[in-house]
C-alpha cells in the first residue's frame, strides 16, 4: 500500500550492490509510485563503483569474468516482483561508447580499451568501474519526477532510531540524516587482525621487516618493498594474482609472447617473489568462455529436488551438505566432465547416448563403473575428486627439483586445458559446472539450510576451498604468466603446505613446505587475501557502532545434533534481509545487503550475470519493493511464487 507521504530512504554504500537497490527503487517507484521519494546516498567514493571497483585503480588489475556476463540490469529471467528494465552488460556498453550510441565525457583510454573489448574480454577492473559510474549517471538523469536524489560524498559513522522510530544516519563529519528506511550495502571491509595476523605485525615492526595483513591490493602501498627484495607471499587465490602484476608489471616489466610462447621481460625494480599456500597450486585458470552470456542448466541439483530437500529441513531434519547436497553437486559436474570427454574422444552422438543412461543412476554407485567400462572410457581418465583437489603426488614433493618439474608442467597444462575453453575440454567444462549452478547451490544453503556442524565442517571447512579453487580463478593468462615470471627468476613457487613462522633469533619470516629443503627467509611478508568476514572485529563505523549498541548480531546456524554455529556475517530475515536483533526480533526499516551477511547467506562477493535468473537481482527489487511498502514476491526453489507484505 502506498505511504500518503514522502518517502525518505538511505543507502549506504553505492557500489554494485546499493547501485541496483538505487535502480530497482527507481524502477518500482516509476511504475507504482506517485508520491515525492527522497534517496539520499552515502559513499565517500565513486557511487556506482564505490571503493572496489573505484576508477583510480591501478590498470594492471584485471577482472575474473568476460565482459558478456557482468551486468548492472534486469532481464527476462530474474525471478522477482517488480518491472523488467533492461540494458546494456559490459560488452554492449563498450559496443555503444565505440559507435556513438553511448555518449558521454569519456577519457581516450577508456575509449582505447573500449575499442578492443569483445564479449570475452576480461576488462580492466577500473574499466567496470566507469561502466558503473555511467549507469549511475544514467539512472540521475532519467529520474521520476517525483524522485529525489540526494548525495553525500563522506562515509556514514552510524546509524540510530530516532524516538518516532525513524533511521537517523551519522556522517563523519557529523551531518545527520533522517531516512524511514535504510539499506546497509557496505560490501568488503577492513577487519581487526587476528591474534597471529597481530603477532605478524608487531614481529615485523620489532625486527624493521615488512607485513602486509589482508586486504584488497589495489589499496594497498608497496613502495617500501626495494628492487630484489625477497617477498614471502602466503596465499594463492585471487589477491595473489594482484600483487604478482602490481609487483612486476606494475613495476614496468614486460610480457613478451613469441612462437606461441609467454615471456618476461624485467624492468629490473621487481622483487623477488617466494609463494606458496597450503594446497600448493593456485586457482584454476578460468578458461576461454564459449558460452555468451549463458548457462549449464542443472540436470540433478534442480528446482524440484532443492524444494523436496528443503522440505526435509522443514520437518526438523537439517540438511547434511556431504550426505543430502553433494553427491548431486558431484553428479553434475560428474556428468558433464563424461559427456565431454566422449563427445570428444568419440562423438557427439556418442555422448548422448552416454548421458541419458549415465543419468538413470546413482553417483558413485557400481552403476556408474559399469556404465565408464561399457563406453571404454579409460580408467586413467576417471574423475578423482581426491586427485583433482590435490594433483601432486607423493614423489612430487620428495624434492625441491621434483616440485619444480611438477609445478611448471602442471601449470602449462592448466593453461592448455583453459586455452580449449569451458565447453570444448572436458576438464574445464566440468570444473564451470561449480560457478553455473550457483543459484541453486544458495537455495539450499542460504538461511540455515545446512545444518550447523555440516555448514562449518563441510561447507566452510571444506566445500567452500573446493568450490573457490576450481571455479573462480584468474583469467587463464595470469596462469601463464606465473610460469613466465619463474623462467625468468623473477617467481618461486614453494611448496604444498606452505606455512610462515617468526624467528626472533634471526629476525626473519621463515616459510617453509612440506618439501624438504624447500625454506625461504624474508623480512617481508604478505598475507594475499582479503579480510575475513567478521562482525565482532569489523572496523566498519556503522557495523561496528551498531553491534556494540546490540543492534546487530552474528548469524548462528542451528544444529541438531551439537552446538549450534555462530558465522561471522551478520544475522538478517531471507528477503529482504531486514536485520536481525539480538533478541531475535527483526528491525523494520534496516537492511543489510551483501557480503557483511555471508554465512546468512552463501558466496555473497560475486558479480550480477545476466540471463541466468541472477538472485543478487531478485535480491535487490525484493528490497526494494520493502522500503517502498510494496509486495515483495520470494520464488522458491520450486519455481512457484510466495507473496509477502
Amino acid at each position: 500500500m502506498e505511504k500518503s507521504t514522502t518517502y525518505r530512504i538511505g543507502i549506504i554504500g553505492v557500489g554494485p550492490r546499493g547501485l541496483s537497490v538505487l535502480e530497482r527503487i527507481i524502477e518500482n517507484a516509476r511504475d507504482e509510485i506517485g508520491n515525492p521519494i527522497t534517496i539520499e546516498l552515502v559513499d565517500s567514493h565513486s557511487f556506482g563503483a564505490g571503493e572496489v571497483w573505484r576508477t583510480d585503480q591501478p590498470s594492471d588489475l584485471i577482472m575474473n569474468i568476460v565482459a558478456s556476463q557482468i551486468t548492472a540490469f534486469t532481464d527476462d529471467t530474474v525471478e522477482m516482483a517488480g518491472p523488467v528494465r533492461e540494458g546494456p552488460n559490459l560488452y554492449e556498453w563498450a559496443r555503444g561508447v565505440v559507435s556513438g550510441r553511448i555518449r558521454g565525457n569519456f577519457s581516450e583510454e577508456i575509449l582505447d580499451e573500449a575499442e578492443q573489448v569483445d564479449e570475452n574480454s576480461y576488462c580492466r577492473r577500473a574499466f567496470y568501474g566507469h561502466y558503473l559510474e555511467w549507469v549511475y549517471t544514467r539512472l540521475v538523469k532519467n529520474l521520476p519526477g517525483n524522485i529525489e536524489i540526494r548525495e553525500h560524498r563522506r562515509r556514514a559513522n552510524s546509524v540510530v532510531n530516532t524516538v518516532r522510530g525513524d533511521q537517523l544516519i551519522g556522517l563523519m563529519d557529523g551531518t545527520m540524516i533522517e531516512v524511514d528506511d535504510v539499506v546497509l550495502a557496505v560490501g568488503h571491509g577492513t577487519v581487526d587482525l587476528s591474534s597471529g595476523e597481530e603477532a605478524a605485525e608487531n614481529f615485523a615492526a620489532a625486527t624493521n621487516g615488512l607485513y602486509y595483513p589482508p586486504a584488497n591490493p589495489a589499496d594497498v602501498s608497496l613502495e617500501m618493498i626495494e628492487p630484489s627484495r625477497k617477498v614471502l607471499i602466503r596465499g594463492l587465490g585471487l589477491c595473489f594474482f594482484d600483487y604478482m602484476a602490481l609487483l612486476t608489471t606494475g613495476r614496468g616489466g614486460r610480457f613478451v609472447r613469441t612462437d606461441q610462447e609467454l615471456s618476461y621481460v624485467p624492468s629490473g625494480r621487481e622483487p623477488h617473489i617466494v609463494c606458496g599456500s597450503r594446497r600448493g597450486v593456485p586457482l584454476h585458470g578460468r578458461a576461454d568462455n564459449e558460452k555468451g552470456d549463458r548457462r549449464y542448466e542443472p540436470r540433478f541439483l534442480t528446482a524440484d529436488r532443492i524444494a523436496d530437500l528443503r522440505s526435509k529441513e522443514g520437518n526438523g531434519n537439517a540438511l547434511n551438505f556431504r550426505h543430502d547436497c553433494w553427491p548431486l553437486i558431484a553428479k553434475e559436474v560428474e556428468t558433464v566432465y563424461y559427456t565431454r570427454l566422449l563427445a570428444n574422444i568419440s562423438s557427439e552422438e556418442h555422448s548422448h547416448e552416454f548421458r541419458e543412461l549415465y543419468e538413470t543412476v546413482p553417483w558413485s554407485s557400481s552403476s556408474e563403473r559399469e556404465i565408464l567400462r561399457k563406453f571404454r572410457i579409460p580408467e586413467e581418465d576417471f574423475w578423482d575428486w581426491s586427485r583433482i583437489s590435490q594433483p601432486w603426488r607423493h614423489s612430487d614433493v620428495e624434492s625441491v627439483d621434483s616440485w619444480r618439474s611438477f609445478i611448471r608442467s602442471y601449470l602449462a597444462a592448466d593453461v592448455r586445458e583453459a586455452r580449449r575453453g569451458n565447453v570444448s575440454s572436458a576438464l574445464k567444462a566440468a570444473v564451470d559446472v561449480l560457478r553455473d549452478i550457483r543459484n541453486e547451490l544458495r537455495y539450499v544453503m542460504n538461511n540455515g539450510g545446512v545444518d550447523g556442524e555440516s555448514y562449518k565442517s563441510d561447507v566452510e571447512g571444506w566445500f567452500n576451498s573446493l568450490h573457490s579453487f576450481l571455479s573462480i580463478g584468474p583469467p587463464w593468462n595470469r596462469i601463464e604468466e606465473m610460469v613466465a615470471l619463474s623462467d625468468a627468476g623473477v617467481l618461486e613457487m614453494t611448496g604444498p603446505r606452505f606455512k610462515v613462522d617468526l624467528d626472533r633469533e634471526s629476525g626473519k619470516f621463515i616459510g617453509k613446505s612440506c618439501v624438504p629443503g624447500d625454506e625461504h627467509e624474508s623480512t617481508t611478508l604478505i598475507d594475499a587475501m582479503l579480510p575475513s568476514t567478521d562482525l565482532n572485529r569489523t572496523r566498519n563505523s556503522v557495523l561496528a557502532n551498531l553491534h556494540h549498541g546490540r543492534q546487530l548480531t552474528n548469524f548462528t546456524v542451528k544444529s541438531s545434533a551439537s552446538s549450534d554455529y555462530m558465522t561471522g556475517g551478520i544475522a538478517v530475515t531471507e528477503r529482504p534481509f531486514r536485520v536481525i536483533r539480538p533478541d531475535g526480533s527483526a528491525h523494520p526499516n534496516r537492511y543489510v545487503f551483501g557480503v557483511p551477511t555471508e554465512g546468512a547467506n552463501w558466496v555473497t562477493g560475486t558479480g550480477i550475470r545476466p540471463n541466468v535468473n541472477s538472485i543478487t537481482l531478485g535480491d535487490s527489487d525484493a528490497i526494494a519493493r520493502s522500503v517502498l511498502g510494496l509486495p515483495t514476491e520470494t520464488c522458491l526453489p520450486t519455481g512457484q511464487w510466495k507473496q509477502n507484505t
